[in-house]
């Protein structure tokens, strides 16, 4: 029943108009370049991630997403350049992504500004081969093609102080269409289909030891209901991480992080739902690993946002 019902869903999506999709991170805080290009070269350092996400366990063919950022900045960090890899699987559905990311970066006020823009293509497969259809000669199962690949793009600006940062973003927002008198997918520029981001948080110092770091993450998409994240953590010196999250009146999300050296991270985080969802769905979690390149150890710990 789990598959048929995700199976229904997938038939249905090229039916309509096509963004990418978004899973967001419940770990958007430290590495946003999945929902921001401006946000490369902000770690100061070379700096790699990578993140796995298992929605809903135990659920048959339920979203899995696995990301790769690598970024850096350069020209005494006026620029900061970016690589995205993003794999997202749902059901019969396959989505991998690609993208260089550049930001221009300049001094302001006390803290820095950065521009970014992001581009790369979208790989999309469908295994309809995989689908238990009734009638196997239907022309919606015959006529659709199993692959395709986008172009996209994102833009987004992001300004970030020692204690603060706000951001603002259009990640991959162009969308595509199928044409059913060829059988092909159509490039389209709807606003409508857009994806707009809105980021902010902040460091505040409670102690010599410990720091609260609440923030906000804000989806909005002119056909859907507004998603919103608000998070909060307690870092003890610079080596751990603990916090809570909320999000939409449906998820309770846990997070925690070590750092286990001055360079390597380990992040983890379980999404609990709380909604009359959670009759039909188990729970989420994610997991990811950060590294950051040429550490200067007499620096007491790098950024946190």
């Amino acid at each position: 029943m789990n598959r048929f019902i995700l199976s229904i869903l997938i038939v249905l999506f090229p039916l309509k108009i096509w963004g990418q999709l978004f899973p967001v991170s419940d770990h958007y805080l430290y590495d946003a370049l999945s929902i921001n290009p401006a946000f490369a070269g902000c770690h100061n350092a070379l700096s790699a991630t990578i993140l796995y996400r298992n929605q809903w366990i135990g659920f048959k063919d339920a979203p899995k997403s696995q990301m790769i950022s690598v970024h850096a900045p350069i020209d005494k960090n006026k620029i900061g350049l970016g690589l995205l890899i993003e794999n997202n699987n749902i059901g019969i559905y396959k989505e991998t992504s690609i993208i260089g990311n550049y930001a221009f970066r300049r001094n302001l006020f006390e803290g820095k500004l950065s521009l970014g823009l992001g581009f790369g293509i979208t790989i999309n497969n469908i295994a309809w081969n995989e689908l238990d259809a009734a009638d196997a000669d239907d022309p919606e199962l015959i006529n659709n093609p199993s692959s395709a690949i986008f172009p996209t793009f994102s833009i987004g600006a992001y300004y970030y102080t020692k204690k603060y940062y706000i951001g603002f973003s259009l990640p991959m927002f162009l969308s595509h269409e199928l044409d059913k008198s060829t059988g092909k997918y159509l490039i389209k520029n709807d606003f409508s289909a857009y994806n707009y981001f809105f980021t902010g948080g902040c460091e505040v110092n409670l102690n010599n030891n410990l720091k609260f770091l609440p923030s906000l993450l804000i989806k909005y998409h002119p056909n859907s209901t507004v998603q919103t994240d608000y998070n909060a953590q307690f870092c003890y010196n610079n080596w751990v991480w603990l916090g809570i999250g909320y999000r939409n009146k449906d998820v309770l999300i846990g997070l925690i992080q070590f750092k286990l050296n001055y360079q390597f991270k380990i992040v983890y985080s379980y999404d609990y739902n709380i909604g009359n969802i959670r009759n039909y769905i188990n729970n989420s979690h994610e997991i990811g690993l950060n590294y950051i390149f040429c550490y200067k150890r007499k620096v007491k710990g790098p950024r946190q946002f």
